[in-house]
């Protein structure tokens, strides 16, 4: 049987992620490309939610199970590339913004080395960028979409 910690803390997580997915879903759609545009926000949100979630984990658990949030980051990441990749025009973002988003890739892959190693002070410390980049390319996505 399951320790009753880990229970509560997987529900808590899933409570997070539903209630971010509750949220997302009501916003309105109105314009031609909202549709990408929304896409594209409700995977950054996802992706945000996420990497909070990985930070907590890493402050309060163990390596393995750090590791496996900041894969579910990494997975919820690659979806938001993968709504840029398919809307770079509906998006309207700046030319280096595809760049910006394979480096932040990358340093998720460096977060995960770095926890393998098993250094928790590291691991803060590769993360805390990552949080950084997730806000600022957020802002810079809803600048544009304020602009349009």
């Amino acid at each position: 049987m399951s320790n009753p910690v880990v229970r509560l803390f997987r529900l808590l997580r899933l409570s997070a992620v539903v209630l971010v997915t509750a949220l997302l879903a009501q916003w309105p759609i109105s314009a031609a490309g909202a549709d990408e545009r929304a896409d594209f926000k409700a995977a950054f949100e996802l992706a945000s939610a996420q990497y909070q979630v990985a930070l907590k984990t890493l402050e309060t658990r163990g390596r393995e199970e750090t590791a496996a949030e900041v894969s579910r980051l990494r997975e919820a990441f690659h979806a938001v590339m993968e709504h840029f990749d398919a809307n770079q025009s509906a998006l309207g973002l700046d030319p280096d913004y595809a760049g910006t988003l394979m480096q932040l890739d990358v340093s998720i892959v460096g977060v995960l080395l770095v926890i393998d190693f098993g250094s928790r002070e590291a691991a803060r410390d590769a993360l805390a960028p990552i949080g950084q980049s997730l806000a600022e390319l957020g802002a810079r996505a809803a600048l544009r979409e304020r602009l349009k």
